[in-house]
């Protein structure tokens, strides 16, 4: 049995309450909290303190647990204890704090009739993304609670109506969840939390591999490097038309290159990237080396361009190098427009005949919100995507899949990684 110690109340009527308090909390601490356990806090709280709000603060002051002013209408008994045991850390999550009890009485099935804010502390050197976990009895499981982190001072904070709990910040390391990877058909995968940087998986993410129409996003890259204005008119020719994606189209017909950026993104259409190369006045090799510079500029210097479609087998890069590309234009309204609408409609300049393209992506109804994408498939490269999605909670990933050799493979893949890391 735990040996609380409460400071000497002289006051008669606190006294029996004590008595009451402190028998309810014997009742309410689980178990397996024994003898060795620390007892940090262990205090009644009267109702004209709690009026002005108060706070429970650690010894070594990495949490905080703070009652706002009139929130709680009585008095309270607060305990704060430092286990010798808790329950288990899932497989996924390592703990990067200490794991606390507490204990706010009485209550009704564990609930307060306001919530409390929590505010924790972690390592100077933690990049991974990292939640404030309350471990739910009733679930025999540990659940996170949304929050706020500030960088500055390196906290999180969360709030909780929850009268009891261990509570702990976890971080997650899906990188050793090699039960995840054996689901994953890609060979190379990367997706990462893109506030933190920290790596949620990863596989063979250095493997330098073709990667097919991946390759348009560094051709849409350069040509707004080059962009002679999104109202100039270019006229289709026969040397622009490839197989098997494309508009069709016929020689002669004349777009905007605002049209050409999109049917290249939506739909992935060969001939419209070749034709948006060309506005630019550039000859295509002129064109590709900019490619190539580009990417070295990035420090994707695993990555080089042949050609500006993907057709080429020569066109190769990695997961990681990608990850840099997509990070970076990923985060621009233009590619956000042009990557993620499921239709879009362009038209010719001259007798505005009308094609309606259907983005290449069969992932954008996914229940995330999707902040960038593009799909790619060749023999030689497999089926390729990448993606940048956004969870309720405010969560961010990116997540590049290359090489999938099943059919679908890649939507699956995808659909696995962003459930496993955005968690809805």
């Amino acid at each position: 049995m735990i040996n609380i110690k409460i400071k000497k109340i002289t006051n008669t009527n606190i006294s029996i309450i004590t008595t009451y308090f402190l028998a309810v909390i014997l009742l309410a601490i689980p178990s397996f909290i024994n003898a060795q356990s620390t007892i940090l806090v262990s205090e009644i709280i009267t109702k004209s303190t709690l009026n002005q709000g108060y706070s429970i603060i650690s010894p070594n002051q990495d949490l905080e647990i703070k009652i706002a002013p009139n929130s709680l209408n009585r008095s309270i008994f607060t305990e704060l204890i430092k286990p010798e045991f808790y329950p288990s850390v899932p497989l996924d999550k390592t703990r990067i704090s200490n794991v606390y009890y507490y204990s706010i009485l009485p209550t009704t099935n564990n609930k307060l009739w306001e919530d409390i804010s929590i505010t924790f502390k972690y390592p100077l050197n933690e990049t991974r993304y990292r939640e404030i976990y309350i471990y739910n009895g009733e679930l025999s499981e540990w659940t996170n609670l949304p929050g706020n982190i500030t960088l500055a001072n390196q906290t999180l904070t969360t709030s909780t109506n929850w009268a009891s709990g261990f509570i702990a910040v976890f971080a997650d390391h899906l990188d050793k969840s090699e039960y995840l990877k054996e689901k994953i058909n890609s060979p190379s995968m990367l997706i990462a939390d893109i506030k933190t940087g920290e790596i949620l998986v990863e596989r063979e993410s250095s493997v330098i591999r073709p990667i097919a129409s991946l390759t348009k996003l560094m051709t849409t890259a350069v040509f707004l490097d080059n962009n002679p204005g999104w109202d100039k008119r270019v006229s289709m020719k026969a040397a622009d038309d490839t197989i098997p994606s494309k508009i069709y189209v016929r020689n002669g017909d004349t777009f905007t290159t605002h049209d050409l950026f999109y049917a290249t993104l939506v739909k992935s259409a060969n001939n419209a990237a070749n034709a948006l190369a060309r506005s630019t006045g550039l000859t295509h090799d002129q064109f590709v080396k900019k490619m190539n510079e580009k990417a070295k500029l990035f420090g994707m210097n695993n990555t080089h361009f042949e050609e500006v479609t993907g057709l080429s087998e020569k066109n190769v890069s990695t997961a990681q190098d990608y990850f840099i590309l997509t990070k970076k234009l990923f985060s621009s309204m233009t590619f956000l427009q042009a990557t993620t609408q499921k239709y879009f409609t362009i038209a010719t300049v001259d007798n505005r005949k009308k094609y309606r393209m259907k983005n290449s992506n069969k992932l954008l109804n996914v229940p995330y919100t999707v902040l960038g994408s593009k799909t790619g498939f060749t023999y030689e490269a497999g089926r390729c995507l990448a993606m940048k999605v956004k969870n309720k909670q405010g969560r961010e990933v990116l997540a590049i899949t290359l090489g999938a050799n099943k059919f679908g493979a890649h939507w699956d893949d995808m659909r696995t990684l962003l459930d496993a890391t955005l968690g809805e």
